[in-house]
């Protein structure tokens, strides 16, 4: 999945040297194979504006660029007409971030739930809704693309499967997840928070669809292709409560058809979680599951999760994902000197990409309310295989 990547990133010696010298790193797990480590998470964007929700695309050159949702200003919020699609760019060589620059703006709508991914011919593209928060309604559901690595992109794309509820009976394709790649079909898929899975051949088409679950409302979903036909499936149990962790499908068909919803053990002890991450490392054969929770524990007790997994420890067996990190929000830390209340919960929404063969980059969201309205904060940090 990263050879792509490989001609445009320094040896991994080199690069690992230049992670050790740079880099504090906090703690470390042991499998049989290999030894996962995190760094201490860094401010990435720290100020008025509310940044939050996006994905991450790794470019040809070896950078690699988030694409998130910002709400400008004191004002800005959760929800909110301002709201609209930015970029910024991330070296890992020299650990630094470039300007934001803005991707789509309507102007009329809050342009939100942005997710996507990048095709290995490298096109980014871009899933999000415009939603009209006078009204509480959805206005559309569009996609923009870039083949430049962001300097120019496409204006709002349409799919006939998904863009029109109305027509389609799809209640609403959004999601929070990342676009993956399966080679077996030889497609791109995209999952849908209302229980559906989209294909395109090379991004720029959206046309076909498949049901996953019955539509539920809330449901935050992750997936990833992991061999041989399979692909698993997280989703967010929108009873909000402590029992109702993740839930997991999994297909053996390539999306054809699916499982049942069960609970994973994710978050620990069946703490409520929301939006999860999934994605699949081919060269390791494991499975990397991002999760927060929020809700079923007090506002400063609430973490991010990494969870890994075999594909075949966790298909039939939900409850056996191995739990490496639980890691405290980063306004709970001791030592946190700013000025942002413990008066919300953790936001999480992580988003995670491989930096190369041996490293991969994680951004989330941490937010409080202030000034009447909800600030939020993006945060960053790596996972590196030794």
């Amino acid at each position: 999945m990263f050879s792509r990547r490989y001609q445009h990133c320094v040896t991994s010696a080199l690069f690992m040297a230049l992670a050790v010298m740079t880099w504090d790193m906090e703690a470390s797990a042991v499998d049989d194979e290999w030894t996962l480590r995190h760094t201490e998470y860094k401010e990435l964007l720290f100020g008025d504006d509310h940044t939050s929700e996006g994905f991450l695309a790794p470019l040809d050159n070896g950078d690699i660029m988030l694409l998130f949702r910002l709400d400008p200003g004191v004002e800005g919020n959760h929800v909110g007409a301002d709201g609209y699609i930015a970029q910024i760019t991330y070296d890992p060589e020299a650990d630094r971030w470039g300007e934001v620059e803005t991707v789509y703006n309507s102007h009329e709508y809050d342009d939100r739930n942005i997710h996507g991914g990048v095709t290995r011919e490298g096109r980014i593209v871009v899933f999000f809704r415009r939603y009209a928060p006078a009204d509480r309604r959805t206005e559309g559901r569009y996609f923009i693309y870039s083949d430049d690595n962001g300097r120019t992109w496409t204006e709002p794309q349409v799919s006939e499967a998904w863009s029109d509820p109305e027509a389609s009976g799809i209640t609403g394709v959004w999601s929070t997840s990342s676009m993956f790649y399966n080679p077996d079909i030889d497609r791109y898929a995209m999952l849908g928070c209302r229980g559906y899975i989209t294909y395109s051949e090379d991004g720029s088409v959206w046309e076909e669809y498949n049901m996953i679950t019955e539509p539920q409302p809330g449901q935050e979903i992750a997936g990833a292709w992991c061999g041989d036909g399979r692909i698993v499936a997280l989703i967010r149990d929108d009873e909000r409560e402590h029992g109702h962790p993740l839930l997991q499908v999994e297909s053996y068909d390539n999306g054809e058809t699916w499982s049942d919803p069960n609970p994973t053990n994710i978050p620990p002890d069946d703490h409520w979680g929301c939006a999860p991450q999934l994605i699949y490392d081919q060269d390791r054969g494991i499975l990397i599951a991002l999760n927060s929770d929020r809700y079923s524990r007090p506002n400063e007790e609430n973490s991010l999760f990494v969870y890994t997994a075999r594909p075949e420890e966790i298909l039939g067996g939900p409850r056996n994902w191995t739990l490496h990190y639980e890691l405290a929000r980063p306004w709970a830390k001791d030592g946190f000197e700013k000025d942002r209340p413990l008066n919300q919960n953790l936001y999480g929404y992580p988003t995670i990409a491989p930096i190369d063969e041996n490293e991969y980059l994680v951004v989330f969201t941490e937010r409080a309310r202030m000034h009447g309205a909800e600030q939020a904060d993006l945060y960053y940090f790596r996972l590196v295989f030794e």
